[in-house]
């Protein structure tokens, strides 16, 4: 494991982006090493900014705080899609359990259920209309809110089976429970997406971390000289790719490597409900593989 993980540095999905910040920063320390021989710059400008250089403590507990910050927003949504996953198995086993269902009313509800988590994932990215979930093609409803309008759906059968005695009160609590666990777990990952970290605090520390990356050559040309680009280079591996993991998790709900990988939840869901409650009639990676298509289609050959 630690072998690999100096071997596979190119599989991290911040990579590109982070090499290149870090080649900028090595010709930047060549720059500073060379000019610094030819220049002579007097001793006491340099010792000037190894002081400014004891800033960078304060920096790291800055930059520890921005990371710890994106993780929890990223443990925070994975938590509650495992909720999701959960709330759909034990709801598709009570309602099993508790309600003689007939063809038709199985099918809806399997529908909604597995529907409903490749709704979230959509609306939770750059939304959809109802008629790109899969069961639902031939919809020509346009609800503005996709998983609210296919929650809601499921409420009205649990409605319409108490109707018509097919469940008790007792019964109703249970799957109520569970059906409206849906919306809770929409609404926070709704939270957690409109509410991203404070715009100030991340320039303040970009500013600070990109400060003191410029500052490190200064702090080493007079004595590493031409080592000055590599220790340059390693500070600025660390420190760059810190900020951009944290601004790469602190939105969990896209399709990037570091993201939660909400595909294949919404897959475990959709595997779990069709043990349960049988294969339903639609495809359900129908939409996956449309989106797919469409990307594919668009690819210059």
């Amino acid at each position: 494991m630690w072998v690999e993980a100096f071997t596979r540095i190119h599989k991290i999905p911040v990579a590109r982006k982070l090499l290149v910040f870090v080649a900028l920063a090595g010709f930047y320390a060549w720059f500073v090493d060379w000019f610094t021989e030819t220049e002579n710059i007097a001793k006491s400008v340099i010792d000037a900014i190894h002081g400014a250089s004891f800033g960078s403590m304060i920096l790291g507990v800055l930059l520890v705080f921005r990371t710890n910050s994106a993780y929890d927003r990223w443990w925070e949504a994975r938590k509650l899609w495992g909720q999701l996953v959960n709330d759909t198995r034990n709801l598709s086993m009570k309602v099993k359990s508790y309600v003689a269902l007939d063809e038709q009313d199985m099918a809806d509800f399997r529908k909604l259920v597995i529907s409903f988590p490749f709704a979230l994932r959509e609306h939770l990215r750059e939304g959809v209309a109802l008629n790109k979930i899969p069961g639902f093609e031939g919809s020509t409803d346009f609800p503005s809110h996709v998983p609210a309008y296919i929650a809601e759906s499921i409420f009205q059968l649990i409605k319409e089976w108490r109707t018509k005695n097919k469940i008790d009160g007792f019964e109703m609590m249970q799957l109520d429970a569970h059906a409206r666990s849906f919306m809770d777990i929409c609404g926070a990952c709704e939270r957690i997406k409109a509410s991203p970290i404070a715009l100030s605090y991340r320039a303040i520390l970009r500013q600070g971390v990109a400060l003191n990356v410029l500052s490190i050559p200064w702090y080493f040309a007079n004595d590493c000289h031409a080592w000055t680009v590599l220790i340059t280079c390693v500070v600025a591996y660390f420190m760059i790719g810190l900020e951009l993991i944290a601004e790469d998790i602190e939105e969990p709900f896209g399709e990037g490597g570091d993201n939660i990988p909400l595909e294949q939840i919404s897959r475990n869901i959709e595997l779990s409900v069709i043990e349960i409650l049988g294969k339903p009639d639609f495809h359900p990676n129908s939409f996956r593989m449309e989106k797919a298509n469409l990307i594919e289609a668009a690819e210059p050959n």
